[in-house]
Parts: structure tokens; C-alpha cells; sequence
């Protein structure tokens, strides 16, 4: 080889790295890209400061359910303890963080699934209307007051399933009854 061939293979590997450098720049400096942790969560809520909880189901019975102390009861359609790793993922849903969200202004909220919404779920007081998937990515769209959110849709099966499935299961009614002896 000779110099010249090296000094184009030289000037070609230069280019190559900082074609490369530029795509890794554009990547990590995309305006469009957002931090999940930089986005507020979706209602002004903690799990512990949810009290009732009331899911109203179109065409399926509504339920319901309270903090007692410290456990949840379902209070409608049954009544009884409620299994805590299922009422433990519905209330994870106030501290959802969605990276894309819009004003309701302007939108036509029946392709969205919103009008009438499929679900709603009600924290302590606060709404959030579940609506359908989008088309390109599966997840949901949401509406708390006038926003619009589209949030992973992790909750919707959870919601929709039969209302004895939040009961807790009887092997885990002794352990229940020992604890509050303690």
C-alpha cells in the first residue's frame, strides 16, 4: 500500500466517526425524546393517600373498594379483603408517568375511544377516563381533566376482569385474621 491509499483510508475512518459521533448527538439530543422521570406523574395522588377507589365498567358490574385501617376492602359488587398484589397494581396507576399528553381542546374524543370512555376509574376524587389503543405503539389513551395522556396499557385487562378475581383468596384469610391479633 501505499501513502496515498493510507491517507484515504485514514480520511474515510475519520468521516465514518464522525458520521457515527453526529447519529449518537442527534440520538441523545432528540427534542422529542423526553425523560420518563422528568414527566410528572399522571394525577397529584400517592398510593397512600388513596382512600377509595371505583371502577365503572360499561356493560360489566362496577367495583368498589376502601382502605380499612391498613388493608382494602371491596365494598361492591362483593364484599370481602381484596387480594393487596392486585389493588397494590391499581393504585401504582397515580404514579404513572406518560411521556406524550394533550389538551382535549380541539380533539375529536370518539376515535380515541374517550366519548363515552371504555372505563373510569375514580381515586379518592379524581377521574381518569381510559379510552382505546392507538393504532402504531398499543398504548392507551387516558384522560385526566383536560389532558390527554398516552400511557403504557398495563391496566386495562386488571380493570375489566371478573370482580371475585380482587377478592383475596381464602389460603391468604388465616394469615389475615393472624395478623390483625398482632
Amino acid at each position: 500500500m501505499t501513502v496515498n491509499a493510507f491517507a484515504q483510508r485514514a480520511w474515510l475512518n475519520l468521516g465514518l466517526l464522525g458520521l457515527i459521533g453526529g447519529l449518537v448527538a442527534l440520538a441523545l439530543f432528540d427534542p422529542a425524546w423526553e425523560n420518563p422521570a422528568l414527566t410528572s406523574p399522571l394525577l397529584d395522588l400517592t398510593p397512600a393517600q388513596i382512600e377509595h377507589i371505583a371502577v365503572e365498567r360499561p356493560r360489566q358490574e362496577t367495583l368498589a373498594f376502601e382502605r380499612r385501617a391498613a388493608r382494602w376492602w371491596m365494598t361492591a359488587p362483593g364484599n370481602g379483603p381484596v387480594n393487596p398484589v392486585l389493588i397494590h397494581s391499581i393504585l401504582q396507576l397515580a404514579e404513572l408517568r406518560c411521556s406524550l399528553r394533550y389538551a382535549t381542546a380541539g380533539l375529536d374524543l370518539k376515535p380515541l375511544g374517550l366519548d363515552p370512555p371504555r372505563l373510569q376509574l375514580r381515586l379518592n376524587d379524581q377521574n381518569i377516563d381510559f379510552g382505546a389503543t392507538a393504532p402504531t405503539d398499543g398504548q392507551r389513551y387516558l384522560r385526566v381533566g383536560a389532558t390527554i395522556s398516552l400511557c403504557p396499557d398495563q391496566f386495562y385487562l386488571l380493570l375489566t376482569s371478573a370482580a371475585a378475581s380482587f377478592l383475596a383468596s381464602p389460603v391468604e384469610l388465616p394469615a389475615l385474621n393472624a395478623a390483625r391479633r398482632e
